[in-house]
């Protein structure tokens, strides 16, 4: 038992030791040692058990030789291991080694091609100052030194530096990439490109060169000049100019505003699509075949704008893609030019037509230009004027010609005497007293910007007339005194300044009174003769002081009236302003010419008192006939009733004469009467919407008879007409009445009578026309027909009053209507009515008045003749 326990113990502490071995085995071994401590953990776990079994039991020597020997193969198995693993370990560190060696020429290679290239790379770790690498060409204008690069604002613009830093910024706390294309001050352009790389902020500057470098400034070129022409095409749309592009084959492809409005094409968009033209078709080709010449066109051309003529100042020229061209109205600077260039060509042709001499010196006193009473003023031949002379040189000419007289003062004297008007304060007047007698007034008015003008009037004439004047003057008198009207002239005063003697007489003014010059409103106490009425103005003496010294605002002017004296005489007055407020008062008898004046208007009167009664006799007679004339016809036409009786054939034929004669000697008191009515202005229209054909079958009754007797024929035609208009029914079938009784008595028996009605194109009037074959009017008859009590008993049968044609020029005229007579080719004539087609709206505010009460005491209304015959 104690044998068994010191094998025990053995064992035990073999195994702690075999145990400490694996250990020792798998620390060495590390992490790949773990297999093979587990072989040895499990080789040696299974002791105990087997211990416990008694697979053992038979010798102890085997057992720890067994083991011995597993830990020996296990050893020798971790040992090659380990071998293999170490000439493993030793070929990874030399390929470690290698790349790294190639990393490190890498790294030195790509720091120099960095460094060597035309690119700065600037590295951002948060806020702190960035790590830079690599240089930019000298030729760009960068800073080399790193610190003095980083301070954009240094050797960048300031706006630009701005931009930049906050650009920058934005990638550094939000990670916004950005690329910016920079101009140095030395004209490079330089790419900044700036990213992101994990917690690195990256900005290259990288200088573009060749092709690139080209492009980015076509590029930029590109957008500067498409802005360029974005801001002068929104320059030309505001312009008030016309302004457009035309491609290659002359087609518009843009216009601006104003030449869409001066075309009136809308919209410029929609002016390109119609393609309206601004210039004429000749202008255009002109245009063109100077461009192809010249590649540029100046010139002025004309066209219309808003339906005026305007005169442009065109301007077009070729380019690349087509040609471009402006219009510039010039119109008013034309018309300004033009009224100037005729202002100074009316100013030198009226200056030549003055009889004063007129000449201008420039600042250089060089005679600059002159009119033609200049050069024959003072005898001047061409050649003296077209060698430019100065003033001193003018008048000595005229001293060495005679023509002044000669100075005895020095010459340096007379030099500044005759220069003295250029540097004068304003016009200056001199005389000038030439040989011959003649008187010059020359006045020099000098010029702001130097130089003056002489103006140089003869004046001897004025001098020869103001003695003559004087002369005439003593000669008015004279015949003022021996004038037969009466003259005074007062002053603004009311004072008298001139009279003559028959002044005086006509109002018993002593000339004592009147050579004390006294005012006009103390004649009315010192005149023996009174003025008893008249003027107008006030009575006697303070009317006549009215017209001498009111005050018009409006301009003084002649006005007159009359008189009447105490004596019984009649005076016309004239009151005629003078200058200087003076004021002449006339007076003339015309006591004589008044006396017949009154005798003229008592026999006007008379006479228009003569042609009323006239006018009232014939209205009371007309309405005094009437009354039997109707009662005859009644009678007569009663008698021919069967119901009185059957009369013998010459009772009946007796009868019918005696009705004929009374419906002739009706229609003459009628025609009389309506003739009567129209005079006195007193006839109104009873106008309704009249049936045209009605009232001329109405008409047509009245001379059925007449022309049945002698086989006349009548052609209607209404179908022209339109039926109906407005009008009054009675009046138009006593018109038509009329015009066909008219023709009946002179057409030839068997003939033809025309009655037309139409309507004219503009339906406003409804005219009828009755034509004849008869003998027609005499051309010089035609004018008179139409007057009252004129006939043409030629070529009728029966000649009648002469009322007929009278009273249808009236009723047509009282219409509103007119009427004319055409002689007809072959003979005959036609009379043509024209009546309105409607008429005016009655006047409310005047009311209707009976014809019968006003011209009749007898009588109600009549009925027409043309009604008696009808029936």
């Amino acid at each position: 038992m104690h044998g068994l326990r010191q094998v025990g113990r053995y064992r035990g502490a073999a195994l702690t030791n075999l145990f400490d071995d694996a250990r020792f085995l798998r620390i060495g071994l590390g992490g790949r040692g773990k297999a093979s401590a587990c072989l040895i953990v499990a080789a040696t776990l299974p002791a105990p058990a087997y211990a416990q079994t008694g697979l053992f039991e038979g010798s102890y020597s085997m057992t720890v030789m067994a083991l011995v020997a597993i830990a020996m193969g296990t050893a020798m198995v971790c040992a090659v291991y380990l071998m293999q693993y170490r000439a493993r370990l030793t070929r990874e560190n030399d390929r470690l080694i290698d790349d790294l060696k190639e990393s490190r020429l890498e790294a030195n290679e790509l720091r120099t091609l960095l460094t060597a290239s035309d690119r700065r790379l600037l590295a951002y770790r948060g806020h702190r100052a960035p790590a830079m690498y690599g240089d930019l060409p000298r030729e760009c204008g960068a800073p080399q030194s790193k610190d003095r690069f980083a301070d954009f604002a240094a050797w960048l613009p300031a706006d630009v530096a701005g931009q930049l830093a906050v650009q920058i910024e934005q990638l550094i706390d939000r990670a916004t990439p950005f690329v910016l294309l920079l101009e140095t001050p030395s004209n490079e352009l330089i790419e900044v490109d700036g990213h992101t790389h994990g917690d690195l902020a990256l900005v290259r500057f990288t200088r573009l060169g060749g092709l690139r470098a080209k492009l980015e400034r076509a590029d930029q070129d590109l957008s500067e000049a498409l802005g360029t022409v974005d801001t002068m095409q929104a320059l030309l749309d505001s312009a008030p100019i016309p302004a457009w592009l035309r491609d290659t084959n002359g087609r518009l492809y843009w216009v601006n505003r104003a030449y869409s409005q001066a075309v009136e094409g809308g919209t410029p968009e929609e002016t390109i699509e119609s393609g309206t033209e601004f210039l004429t078709m000749a202008d255009r080709q002109s245009v063109a075949s100077t461009i192809a010449e010249d590649r540029v066109f100046r010139g002025k051309l004309s066209t219309v704008v808003n339906s005026e003529r305007h005169i442009f100042q065109v301007t077009e020229l070729a380019g690349p893609l087509g040609t471009a061209g402006i219009a510039i109205d010039i119109s008013e600077a034309e018309s300004i030019r033009r009224e100037l260039r005729q202002t100074i060509e009316s100013q030198s042709e009226t200056l030549d037509r003055l009889a004063t001499a007129v000449a201008r010196f420039d600042p250089d006193t060089r005679l600059a230009y002159h009119n033609a009473a200049f050069k024959t003023l003072f005898a001047l031949d061409d050649d003296f004027l077209r060698s430019d002379p100065d003033h001193v040189a003018f008048l000595d000419h005229l001293r060495s010609a005679g023509t002044l007289p000669t100075e005895t003062a020095f010459p340096s004297q007379k030099r500044g005497e005759d220069l003295a008007p250029y540097s004068a304060a304003g016009p200056t007047e001199t005389m000038w007293y030439l040989k011959g007698g003649r008187t010059l007034r020359v006045v020099a008015t000098p010029h702001p910007q130097g130089g003056a003008t002489f103006v140089f009037e003869d004046i001897s004439e004025r001098l020869k007339l103001e003695m003559e004047v004087k002369t005439v003057a003593q000669l008015q008198r004279e015949t003022l005194d021996y004038l037969g009207e009466g003259v005074a002239v007062f002053g603004s005063d009311g004072r008298l300044r001139l009279s003559n003697p028959v002044f005086g007489e006509m109002f018993g003014l002593s000339d004592t009174f009147l050579d004390t010059k006294p005012r006009l409103k103390t004649f009315g106490d010192m005149a023996e003769v009174k003025i008893v009425e008249g003027p107008e103005t006030g009575e006697g003496w303070a009317g006549l002081n009215v017209f001498v010294t009111s005050i018009d605002e409006m301009g003084r002017k002649t006005d007159g009236g009359e008189i009447r004296l105490s004596t019984g005489m009649i005076l016309a007055f004239k009151a005629v302003p003078l200058p200087n407020g003076q004021t002449m008062l006339t007076f003339s008898d015309v006591s004589d010419a008044r006396a017949v004046e009154r005798m003229l208007r008592e026999t006007n009167d008379a006479l228009e008192e003569a042609a009323r009664l006239k006018h009232e006799f014939v209205s009371f007679m007309s309405y005094e006939l009437r009354s039997p004339l109707t009662t005859v016809i009644g009678f007569t036409q009663l008698l021919g009733e069967p119901e009185l009786g059957t009369l013998n054939e010459r009772q009946s034929e007796y009868l019918e004469h005696i009705n004929s004669s009374t419906r002739t000697l009706m229609a003459l008191v009628n025609d009389t009467l309506d003739l009567a009515t129209i005079d006195a202005n007193i006839m109104e229209l009873d106008v309704s919407l009249v049936d045209i054909a009605a009232r001329v079958d109405s008409a047509v009754e009245g001379v059925q008879e007449r022309l049945s007797e002698h086989g006349i024929t009548l052609d209607i035609d209404l179908s022209r007409s339109g039926g109906v208009f407005e009008a009054d029914g009675q009046r138009l079938t006593q018109i038509l009445y009329n015009l066909l009784s008219n023709a009946a008595n002179f057409a030839p028996s068997g003939s033809r009578i025309e009655l037309d009605a139409w309507k004219s194109d503009d339906g406003s009037t409804i005219c009828f026309s009755v034509g004849d074959h008869g003998p027609g009017i005499e051309s010089d008859r035609v004018e008179r027909i139409f007057d009252r009590f004129e006939t043409n008993a030629e070529g009728g049968r029966a000649s009648g009053p002469g009322l007929g044609l009278s009273i249808v020029k009236s009723l047509v005229e009282l219409h509103g209507g007119d009427v004319h007579i055409e002689n007809r080719d072959g003979g005959g004539t036609r009379v043509v009515c024209s009546l309105p087609a409607r008429q005016p709206a009655p006047d409310p505010d005047r009311p209707a008045r009976d014809r019968s009460g006003e011209l009749g005491r007898k009588g109600g209304p009549r009925s027409p003749i043309y009604r008696d015959a009808a029936e």
